[in-house]
Parts: structure tokens; sequence; C-alpha cells
């Protein structure tokens, strides 16, 4: 009788619940057909690991602190680890890392889209993660030419992280937004900080997202559905870096060398929502034409001659008015829309290239295939295998 090949062992202990990354690790392993033990736990307690006394032939951890007693552990453990943080740098482990840098620098991106001449990245913590997306967002803001203004709390000696210090803050951050000019487009470093912001302005009489606009990062649903006004945050992408922690775990767990350099995770898009259902451009022609685009770019054939109706203008000042207050042209914006819902598409759902390409507002397959080549710089399909699994691909 054939024996049933050895199933790998592997202990999962990010020291908090991240559904998303624990899905990504939980689809490799599947297809690994691995047996995974999944331990979150906020304190960090290891015991019932420890009193299992299971070998396991791999770990995916978190390792967010010098004396947490996971790093005890992994020193411990003669099986490759994989860290998910980058907080203890001396245990030498391979990582894999969200690209925080990726992630300020969309959020500027976006916002700058969507017209702000005036942004502020909101420091409510003093951390390398918080620390890396404020300097790319303020880095883009300002290739860009608009104005970055600082909104750092932290300068008042306030976290978030502060059991106590923590109720001063939306006192303070309404003394701080009135200080700046609207309408002002904020990034956040993490969704759970929007209540502040939406207390902030309501308590200064601001209107979200006309006077302050919000984008987020981590795009939890408990959180952005249920704001009011709901919340457009940044999907960082969790689940491929939890699927890519696994993958390389797998390799090494095989012999493989470790990588020379972490693995960073870029995010995957803005999922936009009531928090920036704005466009902040004082030209009343504009406005009307780019919320006439953002409504009827799915439709294929969409003509200047539709926005101009739509407007109540003239063809001439239409095309008077984008080149003297937006960056592009009207049929560049037309493409801009089309290409983040393929974006969109191509990310969220296993559709043919040329269901994408219909339901993005591009005649044909090909079409699409040329205008995203030439946007992204990069084929429709070979972005989707970049950003997507191959196990979420054929979902």
């Amino acid at each position: 009788m054939r024996m049933a090949p050895h199933r790998k062992r592997v202990l999962y202990f990010p020291q908090w619940i991240d559904f998303n990354v624990e899905q990504g690790i939980v689809g490799f392993a599947l297809q690994a057909h691995w047996t995974l033990t999944s331990v979150p736990d906020h304190g960090g307690d290891l015991s019932n690991v420890v009193r299992r006394g299971t070998n396991h032939d791999g770990i995916i951890t978190n390792l967010s602190s010098h004396d947490s007693p996971i790093v005890s552990f992994v020193r411990s453990s003669h099986a490759p680890t994989i860290d998910l943080n980058d907080k203890v740098m001396e245990l030498s482990v391979p990582r894999v890392l969200l690209d925080d840098r990726k992630i300020g620098h969309m959020g500027a991106e976006y916002l700058v889209d969507q017209g702000f001449e005036h942004l502020a990245f909101l420091r409510l913590m003093n951390s390398g993660q918080t620390s890396d997306r404020a300097s790319a967002f303020e880095a883009c803001v300002e290739q860009h030419g608009k104005t970055v203004h600082r909104l750092d709390l932290t300068d008042d000696g306030l976290s978030v992280m502060d059991p106590d210090g923590f109720r001063e803050l939306v006192p303070r951050l309404v003394v701080r937004l009135k200080q700046l000019p609207r309408p002002l487009g904020i990034m956040v470093h993490y969704d759970n900080v929007y209540e502040y912001i939406v207390d902030a302005c309501e308590l200064a009489e601001f209107r979200i997202p006309d006077d302050v606009a919000v984008v987020s990062v981590g795009n939890r649903e408990s959180v952005c559905e249920l704001s009011e006004p709901t919340l457009t945050s940044i999907d960082n992408n969790q689940y491929q870096q939890g699927y890519e922690a696994a993958r390389v775990l797998g390799q090494l767990m095989d012999g493989e060398a470790s990588p020379a350099c972490p693995t960073r995770i870029a995010p995957l898009r803005v999922v936009t929502r009531e928090s920036t259902d704005i466009f902040a451009v004082r030209d009343e022609t504009l406005r009307m034409a780019l919320g006439f685009l953002r409504d009827s770019f799915r439709d294929p054939t969409v003509r200047v001659a539709d926005v101009v109706k739509a407007c109540g203008t003239s063809r001439r000042h239409l095309y008077a008015t984008f080149e003297q207050h937006w960056p592009h042209s009207i049929s560049s914006t037309l493409t801009e829309f089309r290409i983040t819902e393929a974006k969109r598409l191509l990310a969220t759902t296993s559709e043919k290239q040329y269901t994408v390409a219909l339901r993005s507002g591009f005649a044909s397959e090909s079409h699409l295939s040329r205008a995203f080549a030439k946007h992204e710089g990069i084929a429709p399909g070979a972005f989707r295998s970049q950003i997507c699994p191959r196990d979420r691909m054929h979902e």
C-alpha cells in the first residue's frame, strides 16, 4: 500500500486578525495541500501553539515588536519563517511587505486627478508605515505642482495609539482643519481613523466631500460601506500579500534560497465612494463635463458632441475650458475613466477580456488592448496576471 505524501504543516501567527491576508495564505495552502494552523491573537499568546507541541515545517507571522513572544519562538524554531512586517530587522528572515510608498503615491494621484489644488496627509500616529505613505503622498503632490499642507497631530503629542490622548484628537483636528484652505483633499493611513474626520467636520460644519474629501487605505467594507458618508479607500492588496508570503515559504520549505530583498506588494486600486464623490474644480462647465463623462463612459458611442450638449455650451468653449482648467483633453479624460473601470474588472472578476472591454466602454477587445498598453505600459492580460494569484483568476 502506497503511503500518502507528507503534508507540510504551516503555522500562521499574525498576532491580530487580518482576514484578507489569511485568505491569501489559505488560497495558496489549498493548492499546495498544506495543513495550516492559524492562531490570530491580539496579545501575542503562543500558549496554545506551545501546548500542542506541534512541529511546523514553516511559519508565517507578523513580528511587530522586539519583545514579542513570537520573536523568541521564531529564534528557537528551525522552521523557515516569513515576516509580514519590517519592525524587527535584526532577525534575518525573508519578508513580504505592502508597498507603502506606492500606496501613498496612489492616494495622491487619485486626489490630484479629482482636481484638488490643496492636499494633506493626516498623521495620527508615528510609525514607519505612516511615514512612508505620507512622504510618498507629499512628494507626488509636489511633483504635480499642487500645494501640500502639514496636518500632523503628532506634532501636538497626540496619537490614536494613546489610550488617553486620543480623546483630544477631534477638538484639535477641528482647529487644524479650520486653518487650511478648502476644498481640501485628505489622505489617512487606515480606514479606522476616518471617524475622527467625520466627527471633526461635523463640529466644524464642513461638508464631506464638498469641503473636505477623504481617501483612506484598507478598503474594509465594515468601515467603508457603513460610514456616513461612505469612505473611498485603497485596496492595498493584502490577499496578494498573504498569497505571496505562502508562495515564498513554499519555496523555502522545498530547499530554495531566501530572497535577497523583501518582496513588496503593490496596491490594487482605489475604490471610490461618497467621501470623494466630487470634482474639485471651480469652473461650472468643466464640473458638468466631468460629471457627464463619469456617468456615461460605459457607452462606447459617447462623443464630444454629447458632452457639448450635456453642458449646454459650444464645442469651442468646451475645448478651451479643458485646455485652461484640466490637465487632460476630453478624449483622454474619457479614456481614463474607461481604463480605470477595465482595471477594476480585470482585478476583481474572471470575465473574458472582450466582456471587460464592452463593460468599460471600449468598442472592442482590440480597442481595449491598444488603449490599455498605451496608458499602462502593459497588456490587459499581463496586468491581470501580475495582480491576481492563479487561484483567484478562475473563481
